[in-house]
């Protein structure tokens, strides 16, 4: 008799410890989704010389995940550059780590809707073409520091700057869309059939399609 009392306790103790757990984990997962929905509809004004970056205005959210992504972009190209057989000076390393967490940040700025709506509109037409060919400064300084300039890169950084004009000169946003998925499939292919095959570059070059002819060359608001 105490042998069955002893287990039916046991058990009871037991069902107490799930369903405490149960509770633990629905009411932390819903602080969750709560905490990330706060994050989202948080709106910021950045400062006006940070406009060209998140715009006119933005959300936490979107400001977390610009600036996780360039320094994921940082991280990984240090690991890149610290496997391949390429030796730098410490200040040219330096300025790829930067330029490098630019343009992560970039592409994950370029999607969001605080950019996105600043570079668009009839009104930031000119700023919008700036804003394109001020990206050969980017290849230029990444082959610059990793003593990579080639006949096929710089090809390739001119198809990119190109294309994307041609995008962003597209009135009609599906077709928009259609183009630059249309432009991502030759850059890959010229990518690849080119031949150039050093890790940083097939690094550099997707993320640099994705950012101008997506993220950036899409006009979404």
């Amino acid at each position: 008799m105490q042998l069955i009392t002893l287990n039916l306790m046991l058990s009871e103790d037991i069902y107490i410890i799930m369903n405490t757990n149960k509770d633990r984990r629905f009411y932390m997962s819903k602080f969750n989704k709560e905490g990330i929905e706060v994050m989202k509809a948080r709106t910021i004004n950045p400062p006006k010389f940070l406009h060209e970056i998140h715009g006119s205005t933005t959300t936490l959210f979107d400001i977390i995940l610009t600036y996780s992504g360039g320094i994921l972009a940082i991280i990984s190209i240090y690991a890149l550059y610290m496997q391949s057989n390429v030796s730098i000076s410490t200040w040219k390393l330096v300025l790829l780590l930067l330029i490098s967490g630019d343009i992560g940040a970039g592409v994950v700025a370029n999607f969001t809707k605080g950019t996105n709506s600043y570079y668009g509109g009839e009104l930031k037409s000119k700023s919008r073409i700036v804003f394109i060919l001020l990206h050969f400064l980017h290849p230029a300084v990444f082959l610059f520091t990793l003593n990579l300039f080639s006949t096929k890169a710089i090809g390739l950084v001119i198809f990119v700057i190109v294309s994307t004009l041609i995008i962003n000169a597209i009135k009609n946003k599906e077709k928009q869309r259609v183009v630059a998925a249309f432009c991502i499939v030759i850059g890959i292919g010229a990518l690849l059939i080119v031949g150039i095959s050093n890790p940083l570059l097939l690094w550099f070059f997707p993320l640099f399609m994705i950012k101008l002819f997506i993220a950036f060359g899409i006009r979404r608001y």
